[in-house]
């Protein structure tokens, strides 16, 4: 074990048992079902490239966990463990990817932009961070109908250097509303460094120009991820307006599998795959007794299984019917 390691599993208490096994569930889920989104590009049945969340495991559930089903979540290409905590199934996003009529957007908008409006879900959209705008309006609806729900949104770091990052932030904090802001500085925005994009030392610490609180986490401890975003789930609720939360993670891949990633040193690679978010969760769960390793693996290979059952179902969809190709517009 490694001193991060061990730091790790000394960090924070660890939350109801039954919760902890959930979140590893979902973690394990992600994990399993990206790995098989890699596999079908690399066979060439994707139409379009595919766009990987390893290592974003723990931001993308721990974040989910602190939220309620009401919550509105604007969620992004790396955060499936998000969509699948709130019940988006491996075979609707498979689908997506693979173009088939089966996905939740039907097959008219394909890859990475699936969504589902009943789960509170709002879909993706390429042009990052557009859906830090669509955040705070839905945030601005709760508070103009006085409820206390509220609402979340990703981006990674490089959208951090966009207007409309900037904007949608600025906004929330005047109008005090109840969103929180995930930034996922996963080192690189395509092929550009963090340094090569900011001045400053972290981006928890510019929050601080808007008027808001920041806070930066560890992006590979799910506890950690979820502990900073249930104190934000609380001042939001509490009418104390907005948080910009950075959980600090690698893009263990290219930008999208097309992408080699030439340009990242090998050794920044190994040094974070000795800090692998599921392998760090599981040593945590172990040592507390909460779940053995022979239960871990036993559970992951169930849940391969499961995720290549859906896969294969994907596979035997129709695509869209062209004749519907007109249906569920508007202009």
């Amino acid at each position: 074990m490694t001193g991060t390691e061990a730091a790790l599993l000394e960090a924070g208490a660890l939350p109801d048992p039954g919760l902890c096994r959930r979140m590893h569930h979902f973690m394990a889920l992600m994990r399993a079902t990206d790995d098989r989104l890699v596999a079908l590009f690399r066979q060439g049945q994707l139409p379009g490239s595919y766009y990987s969340g390893n290592w974003h495991e723990a931001i993308a559930v721990g974040t989910a966990a602190a939220l309620r089903h009401d919550d509105v979540m604007a969620p992004l290409h790396r955060d499936m463990g998000a969509h699948f905590w709130r019940g988006l199934q491996p075979r609707e996003v498979i689908a997506s990817f693979m173009g088939k009529a089966g996905s939740p957007s039907g097959g008219r908008d394909g890859t990475l932009h699936y969504g589902r409006l009943d789960l509170h879900i709002l879909n993706p959209v390429s042009q990052i961070p557009n859906n830090y705008p669509a955040a705070i309006g839905a945030a601005f609806a709760s508070k103009y109908r006085r409820s206390d729900g509220l609402a979340i949104a990703y981006c990674g770091d490089g959208s951090t250097s966009r207007g409309d990052f900037h904007e949608a932030v600025n906004i929330a904090a005047v109008l005090r509303l109840p969103v929180i802001f995930v930034v996922e500085n996963n080192q690189y925005a395509y092929s550009t460094p963090v340094r090569r994009q900011m001045a400053t030392a972290d981006i928890a610490s510019k929050a601080a120009a808007y008027g808001l609180p920041g806070e930066k986490v560890d992006g590979t401890d799910v506890i950690a991820v979820w502990d900073a975003t249930g104190r934000a789930v609380q001042r939001a609720r509490a009418g104390e307006g907005p948080t910009l939360l950075e959980c600090v993670t690698m893009r263990m891949h290219g930008h999208a599998e097309h992408d080699p990633a030439d340009y990242v040193d090998p050794a920044l690679i190994e040094e974070w795959r000795r800090r692998d978010p599921l392998a760090l969760f599981e040593a945590r769960l172990a040592a507390a007794g909460i779940l053995s390793p022979e239960e871990a693996e036993a559970d992951k290979a169930e849940i391969k299984a499961f995720v290549l059952a859906e896969a294969a179902a994907v596979r035997d969809m129709p695509y869209p019917d062209p004749s519907t190709v007109e249906e569920g517009l508007y202009a």
